[in-house]
């Protein structure tokens, strides 16, 4: 993994920030200012990502935060909500088996080291399953900078389609996750849903745009994407191209 990538530990930040706001009291509350984030107050403001050519509405929810990745994106991640507190200092485990969902809208440039210009659907289907085969996404989603052993592929589906004119795939897949930082004791799933990779209809050397959902969880509890649909599929949707500044 390049080490372009440093900047994707936020979920580690998070893991971190909750586990320091346990220490102070219980219940726990959580602010997007206290995790170094901006609150999403305006569902209907685009974030624009001027340097990559793009913009995307916020997730259409409540308790998103945002947090720029440096001129390549940002991503949104939503607060849980603790319906009641704990009865004593929980551990780090505990912290980190609590559900992760993120939305992402990011440039793939330099990110890796697949070639650019991708000339047809089949070739755009190729290096996303590469990149789905190699962790890219999960390492993203999971805030670290190595796949080594510990991600496993269950299954992926890849399809091709158009978006506003540009050559695109749309894309889930299911990773299993094993020897997490804070909990090497559990399995975790990586759940990547509604997802898409869009090749940029007027940026130069076939700039990739990735936008997409996922969540993680612990192995035995439940998925949420369903319940959650109202809140991504619009965020997926409301991608628009511009000529990079």
């Amino acid at each position: 993994m390049k080490p372009h990538l440093k900047w994707a530990v936020y979920f580690l930040c998070f893991t971190v920030a909750v586990c320091c706001e346990a220490a102070d009291s219980a219940p726990i509350t959580l602010s997007c200012d206290r995790l170094q984030t901006s609150a999403v107050t305006d569902l209907g403001k685009r974030v624009e990502i001027a340097a990559q050519g793009f913009s995307v509405l916020p997730p259409q929810g409540e308790r998103w935060c945002y947090r720029a990745i440096s001129s390549a994106g940002g991503s949104f991640f939503k607060l849980p909500k603790f319906e009641q507190g704990f009865e004593s200092f929980p551990s780090r485990e505990q912290i980190a088996a609590l559900p992760v969902f993120s939305a992402i809208a990011l440039s793939l440039a330099g990110l890796t080291d697949i070639g650019t210009n991708i000339k047809s659907s089949e070739e755009l289907e190729s290096v996303v399953n590469r990149l789905i085969t190699e962790h890219l996404f999960s390492q993203i989603l999971d805030g670290v900078q190595s796949a080594e052993h510990r991600f496993r592929l269950l299954e992926s589906n890849i399809v091709s389609d158009t978006f506003l004119g540009a050559r695109c795939v749309r894309f889930n897949a299911t990773v299993e996750e094993h020897g997490h930082v804070q909990a090497p004791g559990l399995v975790f799933l990586l759940n990547l849903t509604a997802n898409m990779v869009c090749v940029h209809p007027t940026a130069p050397d076939s700039e990739l745009i990735w936008i997409g959902f996922g969540e993680r969880y612990a192995h035995g509890d439940q998925p949420a994407s369903d319940a959650l649909k109202g809140e991504y599929e619009p965020f997926v949707q409301s991608l628009r191209f511009m000529p990079p500044r």
